[in-house]
């Protein structure tokens, strides 16, 4: 059974526009690098992705995808 995880999207390398979305089931669809995605009205492309795991404030541990968008490309 799955533990599902966290995906954090970061705009730009400004961490103050960071947006979080919970998959609680693990289905999300992941994104690779060079992707372009839609995100708040915006075309956005994938410039790196990081897998943490957060294993802090809990005994299960939580996936956590950091994906960096830009729109410089």
């Amino acid at each position: 059974m799955s533990r599902g995880s966290q995906t954090i999207y970061r705009y730009n390398g400004d961490p103050k526009d960071d947006e979080v979305e919970s998959d609680r089931t693990g289905a999300a669809p992941l994104c690779w690098v060079g992707e372009m995605l839609r995100r708040n009205g915006k075309q956005w492309r994938v410039a790196v992705i990081r897998n943490d795991l957060d294993m802090l404030g809990s005994a299960r541990s939580v996936l956590i995808h950091r994906v960096f968008l830009t729109d410089k490309f």
